[in-house]
């Protein structure tokens, strides 16, 4: 009960911590949530450029949906990898790795402070491109589910952030690296499960990737009719718990290893 006790006080923390950043810094997030938002529009224009007057025959739902997806992602994902650059080059790495607390458990309260933001930010950039683009079938009957499914998303993606900012701890400056693995997703999340042969290894891991688990689960709700919501929450569950234990479990080695390199001291 102390630990849980203890976790809650970090979240209370972090959540006035996010308030402030974002009150004292407002256009940051509002120029990355702008800048995200041009990408896309100018895929889409050129696309349509390109296609002529025939039209562009793409799924633009499943594009508009696995794009903001990614972007959750990121600012998921990139947060703890940049805060732990950030921190090592202003000391304060150094005098949080000696406050008492484990720094995977802060950074999971960071997780947890920051997710109200990434929700917001999701659903500001699907109305947005919904009111830019014609003809898009996003149903929102199922709003109340949809961030339930995120949270179970984001745990997953939780489990990768750890590692990469256990990479960030031992290697510190790793420049661009985490942008194209985020960007790579990308990929993942536009890939048509159609195309994948049943029993193959890529099929299975397209299956139970977090990522793109949830890509599939995120269509379920918002363009087509299901038969169970629990069903697909407790895959996503399931599938998220997994990589988030493994993740949590890496990013304490190369923690532990860090410590006994003495990396976490300002550079």
């Amino acid at each position: 009960m102390t630990a849980i006790f203890e976790f809650v006080l970090l979240v209370k923390a972090e959540l006035k911590r996010e308030f402030l950043f974002l009150k004292r810094y407002p256009f940051e997030s509002l120029s990355f949530l702008f800048f995200m938002y041009i990408i896309l529009m100018a895929i889409f224009l050129g696309m349509s450029q390109l296609s002529g007057k025939g039209g562009l025959n793409i799924n633009q739902e499943r594009m508009i949906i696995g794009y903001c997806l990614m972007q959750f992602i990121m600012s998921s994902q990139m947060g703890w990898a940049g805060q732990i650059s950030n921190e090592s080059q202003m000391g304060t790495l150094e005098q949080l790795s000696i406050s008492g607390h484990s720094l995977g458990t802060v950074l999971m309260a960071r997780g947890f402070s920051q997710f109200p933001r990434q929700i917001f930010s999701f659903y500001i950039l699907i109305f947005a491109y919904i009111l830019a683009i014609p003809g898009i079938h996003i149903h929102f009957e199922r709003y109340i589910l949809v961030p339930a499914l995120l949270f179970f998303i984001a745990l997953g993606v939780y489990g990768i952030a750890y590692v990469f900012a256990g990479l960030t701890l031992i290697f510190k400056r790793v420049g661009f690296f985490f942008q194209m693995v985020n960007f790579a997703f990308l990929g993942l999340f536009w890939q048509n499960r159609d195309n994948l042969t049943d029993g193959t290894i890529y099929a299975i891991l397209y299956d139970t990737f977090p990522l793109t688990l949830g890509m599939k689960n995120l269509m379920y709700f918002f363009t087509a009719e299901y038969t169970s919501a629990f069903n697909i929450l407790a895959g996503q569950i399931f599938s998220s718990t997994i990589f988030l234990i493994v993740g949590y479990g890496l990013f304490f080695y190369m923690e532990k290893k860090a410590r006994q390199l003495a990396l976490l001291s300002q550079y």
